[in-house]
């Protein structure tokens, strides 16, 4: 908080305050829509509100009427301001507030002037209320609408229930305190908890699990056990990440990911994150399977917490499963986040409707992967009308599969779209039938990675890229 003077100070030095309302005078000069605004946030904190203003909006009149706010119906004055620990003027009228600021600043009060920065020296920040936990974001004054919206990408991230859970921790310091006798080790305790599941278990409701598990760290003096977290990335935008799974990268302390995931969902991770590339693509094994199973127990059981990074999602041709398995036999915790599998990304970005009452009644998620040299797929299944095929990781078997199709009874005229680089600035699609696509010498204008979409619904395809 600074002591500002009127008309145009600096309001570069601003120290970020929280004040206990609970029970303390304050004054509302002014009874508008933003008047009201300032009168519930007050009312809510705990504060004994007067409101001074010649004119009532009706709003405003009828919750000062149902929470007791004192009310005056004239203008206000000088006099007005004493005995109150802030005084907001909220009138719209220029003078007024210039008026009222004076009258503050002469008797030491805090005052805040409704977008007059300086004529106020306090100021309202954008606030994140979850519960027991309230982030505050300032601009100073500078610039109000910036403010509300670095407070919208605060209010994205923080989870829901982080209110419960310094709720939860409050009502434990007692026993840790008593139970742990250097502030040292208490913090250790609290770090160590924080990153483990604690808060998950108390954001699902499982109170009773959290106490068990704080028992056990408390009883605890082995290595600590981590825990991994298989999230799904989306189809490339990082703005289609889940909240779940940017929770889940900004806590871990090692990321296992894989080709398909871009920079900038690299960039959310914590800054001090180890970053293991474990990708694998056809023609360049990569990293084996069966190695990265055993990163994930190794570095779990090393106490890390540790998000095995995927493209899209990671039980849809992401042999999540297998990993699921192997962390089962081996006893690490685990939860799997889903993400917007590649299928959904690019349809949606392409215009392409994977389902429409007149031309698809299912949708068909097929991988283009052979197996030793076959596809392993039933035909005459997928050359069916009235669906919508989404193949993965087919475009070099793209000939081949189009031409089961065709031999299985797809008509060659069948729309097909090919997406590369679904759902990026780079985005790009080939459009074209499936007859057209089953020629081994017609070129596809794409490179990998891409999904075919194959079906009527191709036809709502909004210009992407390359046609």
């Amino acid at each position: 908080m600074s002591t500002a003077q009127p008309h145009g100070s600096d309001q570069t030095d601003i120290l970020p305050l929280a004040l206990d309302l609970t029970d303390r005078s304050c004054l509302v000069v002014g009874a508008g829509p933003v008047a009201l605004r300032k009168i519930e946030l007050l009312v809510a904190a705990g504060a004994r509100v007067s409101v001074v203003a010649p004119a009532m909006h009706p709003d405003t009149a009828a919750f000062c009427a149902e929470r007791a706010v004192r009310v005056e119906r004239r203008r206000v004055q000088d006099s007005d301001c004493d005995g109150h620990l802030l005084v907001v003027a909220a009138t719209g009228i220029a003078e007024v507030n210039e008026s009222v600021s004076r009258a503050c600043q002469a008797r030491n009060t805090l005052v805040n002037c409704v977008d007059s920065p300086g004529l106020s020296n306090a100021l309202f920040p954008a606030l994140v209320d979850r519960g027991s936990v309230t982030v505050a974001v300032s601009t100073g004054g500078a610039s109000p609408t910036l403010a509300r919206r670095l407070r919208e990408r605060i209010e994205a991230t923080l989870p829901a229930g982080v209110g419960t859970l310094a709720d939860y921790l409050s009502g434990k310091r007692s026993q840790i305190r008593a139970a742990l006798g250097s502030v040292a080790e208490r913090q250790r305790f609290w770090d160590r908890v924080l990153d483990g599941r604690l808060p998950d278990l108390l954001a699902r409701g499982d109170a009773a699990a959290a106490d068990a598990l704080l028992s056990e760290e408390l009883a605890r003096t082995g290595p600590p056990v981590g825990m991994v977290s298989l999230v799904g990335a989306g189809p490339g935008d990082a703005d289609l990440l889940t909240l779940k799974a940017l929770h889940c990268l900004q806590r871990a302390d090692v990321v296992l990911y894989d080709n398909l995931v871009g920079a900038d969902i690299l960039n959310r991770c914590r800054r001090d994150a180890r970053k293991i590339h474990v990708g694998k693509r056809r023609a360049f094994p990569g990293t084996r399977q069966q190695v990265i199973n055993e990163m994930l127990v190794k570095e779990a059981r090393s106490g890390h917490r540790v998000v095995r990074l995927k493209g899209g999602d990671p039980f849809i041709f992401g042999r999540g499963g297998e990993e699921t398995e192997a962390l089962t036999e081996a006893e690490i915790p685990f939860e799997v986040v889903p993400g917007i599998t590649a299928a959904l990304g690019c349809a949606a970005y392409a215009g392409i409707p994977l389902t429409h009452r007149d031309l698809a009644h299912s949708v068909r998620f097929v991988t283009g992967h052979r197996t030793g040299g076959e596809f392993n797929l039933d035909w005459p299944e997928l050359a069916a009308p009235s669906q919508t095929l989404a193949i993965y990781m087919g475009l070099e078997a793209l000939p081949a599969l189009c031409t089961q199709l065709i031999a299985h009874g797809a008509p060659p005229e069948t729309p097909a779209a090919v997406v590369a680089r679904a759902t990026l600035p780079e985005q790009k699609m080939h459009l074209a039938t499936i007859g057209e696509l089953a020629d081994p010498t017609r070129e596809i204008p794409v490179s990998a990675p891409a999904i075919t979409i194959v079906g009527e619904v191709v036809g709502h395809a909004r210009s992407s890229g390359t046609q």
